[in-house]
């Protein structure tokens, strides 16, 4: 693959347990918006957005297009093959909902590894730690991640494992690791948003 074309994906399809039931995505982000509104600036130059999401009126005025799980219950594997399945790209930039400081910059950076041959990459932040669900996927992973699904396999760093996806450093960017943490509970969010 010399060049490819990106779409945007936004992970919105969670239960949301440990927020009390709160949309993660409806959650503010400390600059006076929601993390909705910041994932929807970081992927404003993406010609095609889509929300995964079983909640499809979270997708209402966004311009982003929502995409139902196949197989609701199994997580954000689900999610992201019923986004491959339905996207007209040949990849798909990844965030989740619960990411309030992933950014423009992010977003753009994980696109500038496009002419890549790679079926996957994701970030890998300054201590090491893998972030798949910030990452990129193409069309190529998909049968892979059908076969995860029909085995049962939920795990997302599993799947990319297997298709042989690569991370990228944060280290040496200008990107905080910010960019790829995630919040799970009212707490987490706050932590983050005070440090």
């Amino acid at each position: 693959m010399s060049h490819i074309i990106l779409g945007a994906l936004i992970l919105a399809g969670g239960q949301n347990r440990r927020m009390g039931g709160s949309p993660k995505a409806l959650l503010p982000n400390g600059s006076g918006a929601l993390i909705l509104d910041g994932l929807r600036a970081a992927f404003a130059g993406f010609d095609e957005k889509l929300l995964s999401t079983n909640t499809p009126e979270l997708a209402a005025g966004t311009g982003f297009a929502p995409v139902p799980d196949a197989r609701p219950g199994m997580g954000p594997l689900a999610g992201l093959a019923a986004a491959l399945s339905a996207c007209q790209s040949d990849g798909l930039v990844v965030a989740a909902c619960d990411m309030p400081c992933f950014d423009r910059a992010a977003a753009e950076f994980l696109a500038s590894f496009a002419d890549q041959d790679w079926p996957a990459w994701a970030l890998r932040d300054r201590a090491g730690r893998l972030h798949p669900l910030c990452g990129i996927y193409t069309k190529q992973c998909l049968p892979a991640i059908q076969a995860a699904l029909a085995a049962g396999e939920h795990r997302v760093g599993r799947l990319f494992q297997s298709v042989g996806g690569q991370a990228i450093s944060l280290e040496g960017t200008s990107l905080p690791d910010a960019v790829v943490c995630n919040v799970n509970t009212p707490e987490e969010l706050k932590e983050l948003l005070q440090s």
